[in-house]
């Protein structure tokens, strides 16, 4: 499957592909990185421990970015992309996918607290 995902595509494609990875994806990990965390301490200010998470997150998306960089390069080279490195890969990936779990729901956690401090202190001011 990723071995045909590379064939079906130019060279042009995967050069642009290369540098997405490389550029883009990697700032845009640091990006929602940064927002996870603030909405972390925002939410949870004694907690600091809870930015773990996303900052895991954040590495595993780099690693699995460095991964598919492998894979393309061994492409590039005309070699058979190893069954390890797809494995490795989607590891890295699935890894990645549980953190983004966890982290939106300690931030969905962060909210209903909120909430229901909030409406607690409402309901107080009206009594």
């Amino acid at each position: 499957m990723v071995q045909n995902f590379f064939e079906v595509r130019t060279q042009e494609q995967l050069f642009c592909y290369s540098k997405f990875l490389k550029i883009w994806d990697a700032i845009f990990a640091f990006v929602y990185t940064l927002m996870y965390a603030s909405w972390i301490r925002y939410f949870f200010k004694n907690k600091s421990l809870f930015l773990i998470i996303p900052i895991l997150g954040m590495f595993a998306d780099w690693s699995e970015n460095y991964v598919e960089l492998l894979m393309l390069e061994t492409y590039l080279n005309s070699s058979p992309i190893s069954e390890i490195l797809v494995l490795l890969g989607s590891g890295i990936n699935s890894f990645k996918w549980v953190l983004s779990s966890l982290t939106y729901l300690i931030i969905l956690f962060g909210i209903i607290i909120t909430l229901k401090i909030f409406l607690t202190k409402f309901k107080k001011v009206d009594d």
